[in-house]
């Protein structure tokens, strides 16, 4: 009695040829333009057909995985990125390729295989070139550092989100993150950037106060020292927004009472009734009536230490 198996994804094609084929997921359709990943097969029978289908269900994952990091807002790989993936993918994928073929061999089997069904000329280029020299650390990679070792897993959005808008207006100055080599900034970009951050409006369209510009500056210093260290760039690359003044010196003076936006006396007074009335918890009174009181960030209230509050001071 002969027994047939058959493969998942894959149907059959006139002739007897053989075709993989599988619905991408609805987020990763919209993010890589294809509905269905889809590749004619070499092989049409026994353990070959079996082999070639595990390695397309391999390459069908790493697509979706990809697509779903941008999906969650990751953004676009920088070249940086992009290469060190692709060499990482093209030696795994050299490394399933059995028999007596030398390295040499290995390499143009893939090649061809990988330029047949339209595969990135990147992870091409990796497969045949795999010493070749790494594209430049971007901005891009910068920020991604940043993200990794700076942000990822602090409480809170405040962090990512200020890195996000940080990362904006440079866009908006200078250009694209990932067409930014740290080894290329110079001063004049610092200038460009600074005289855009001077033109940034608020939601209400006034014009942000030099202590706001001053702290997304601090994190944009920050995030490209990181990356000079981490990347191995010293005396490479410097960091030209060190020491930028973002002031504008014919903008009018800063005052005590314009350094942060204080909320309306209506809404002082209605919270401070509902708290009154409806806390469940004394605390929360104490803490709003801090709040209240000093103009003191949540963070730095709730974070007082008994030693911090010095009750008899006049």
């Amino acid at each position: 009695m002969v027994m047939t198996m058959k493969l998942k994804h894959v149907d059959e094609l006139s002739g007897g040829r053989k075709r993989f084929r599988r619905r991408f997921p609805k987020v990763v359709a919209e993010v890589v333009g294809e509905e269905f990943f889809q590749v004619p097969m070499k092989a049409r029978e026994g353990a070959a057909l079996v082999s070639e289908q595990e390695t397309l269900l391999a390459e069908f994952e790493k697509i979706v995985k990809k697509a779903k990091r941008k999906a969650a807002g990751q953004g676009k790989l920088s070249p940086l990125e992009h290469w060190r993936e692709a060499v990482e993918e093209a030696e795994a994928m050299k490394a399933e390729i059995t028999g007596s073929l030398d390295d040499d061999e290995r390499q143009e089997v893939l090649a061809e295989d990988l330029h047949r069904r339209g595969a990135d000329p990147i992870l091409i280029k990796a497969v045949m070139q795999p010493e070749a020299e790494e594209p430049p650390v971007t901005m891009q990679d910068a920020k991604e550092m940043y993200r990794k070792e700076r942000v990822e897993g602090a409480r809170g959005r405040y962090k990512r989100n200020q890195l996000e808008r940080v990362c904006e207006r440079v866009e908006r100055a200078l250009g694209p993150l990932q067409k930014l080599p740290l080894v290329d900034l110079k001063r004049v970009h610092a200038r460009r950037l600074r005289d855009s951050l001077r033109k940034e409006k608020k939601k209400d369209g006034s014009p942000l106060s030099p202590a706001s510009l001053e702290r997304e500056l601090n994190t944009l210093v920050a995030m490209v020292n990181l990356a000079i260290v981490e990347f191995d760039l010293q005396g490479k690359a410097h960091n030209p927004f060190v020491g930028l003044e973002v002031a504008d010196p014919d903008g009018p003076p800063e005052t005590e009472s314009n350094k942060r936006d204080p909320l309306p006396k209506d809404i002082l007074l209605a919270m401070r009734r509902r708290l009154r009335d409806k806390a469940r918890k004394p605390a929360l009174r104490l803490i709003w009536r801090l709040l209240e009181g000093t103009g003191c960030r949540l963070s730095e209230v709730v974070g007082l230490r008994v030693e911090d509050v010095h009750t008899e001071v006049p």
